[in-house]
């Protein structure tokens, strides 16, 4: 449990989907392919898929990591709060973001409304769980700030 060398597997798999998704997404036969409708290619399709995918697996890394750091003695486990709610901040805004490129021409204006209340909300919830984790876990944060100025200076 104490090896991180997990981190560089997730990191080069979210890297692929992202790169894979941009890519084959712009190749003309993507592009030109239609799902219904002019405004929703193929391509749209695969840098959903690719830029979801991602999210997804950052999503898992970040559990992944809460896990390692609080399987970690001392202070430090205490991080583990902070940097959950820090991935579910990122995630959920980006989802956002990647959701609406793939789904907007879909959506009627009284379900975008919805949608965007919905994310606006949990984006708001997300980002009050990590001022408060940073706020209840505050000594553990500036423990790992203190030795992080101290590695670079030492």
């Amino acid at each position: 449990m104490n090896n991180w060398i997990w981190i560089g597997k997730f990191v080069i798999v979210i890297a692929a989907a992202l790169v894979l998704g941009e890519t084959l997404g712009s190749l003309e036969l993507f592009r030109s392919t239609t799902l219904g409708t002019p405004k929703v290619t193929a391509g749209s399709l695969v840098r959903f898929f690719g830029h979801g995918g991602a999210l997804v697996l950052l999503f898992m890394l970040g559990q992944r990591l809460t896990q390692q750091i609080r399987a970690l003695d001392g202070g430090m486990a205490r991080l583990a709060d902070p940097v959950l709610a820090l991935i579910t901040l990122i995630v959920t805004a980006s989802a956002y973001v990647v959701l609406m490129k793939f789904s907007a021409p879909f959506l009627g204006d009284s379900v975008r409304a919805l949608l965007d209340w919905t994310f606006v909300l949990g984006i708001l919830a997300a980002a009050v769980w990590l001022v408060w984790a940073l706020f209840h876990n505050s000594e553990a944060v500036m423990e790992a700030i203190g030795k992080s100025g101290k590695a670079k200076t030492g």
